[in-house]
């Protein structure tokens, strides 16, 4: 927790919403930049499990905080599509991965076990 205190001081976000999010799980069904945005983020806001369908996006989470649990589902279902207007695929690709990180994230410290839901699997 350590880690995160200053979004824990956050109004938004306080001392009970960065535990929620530590206790969040979230499937990540994105592959490639998407997926690899999304992992950063989540693993940098402090979420405690990410699942994600290859392995070597587990070494993401893993290098951005150890502490972070990875599973590695092949059956991790697919993240929610999200439109954006942008001509460029990996302007798109890099949005889509942080607006599915960034839903995981509120939606943990709204209500606990609705982070997962949101972002593409379970919670």
């Amino acid at each position: 927790m350590d880690r995160h205190i200053r979004q824990a001081r956050l109004a938004e976000v306080g001392a009970a919403g960065q535990a929620r999010i530590g206790r969040a799980v979230v499937d990540v069904g994105a592959s490639g930049l998407e997926a690899d945005v999304a992992i950063r983020y989540l693993a940098g806001g402090g979420v405690g499990q990410v699942n994600v369908r290859d392995a070597a996006l587990a070494d993401v989470a893993r290098h951005i905080d150890p502490a972070v649990r990875v599973g590695v589902d092949a059956n991790v279902a697919d993240a929610p599509t999200t439109s954006f207007d942008l001509r460029d695929p990996v302007a798109r690709a890099f949005a889509r991965g942080a607006v599915l990180a960034l839903r995981a994230l509120r939606a943990a410290i709204a209500a606990e076990g609705v982070a997962g839901a949101l972002a593409g699997g379970r919670s």
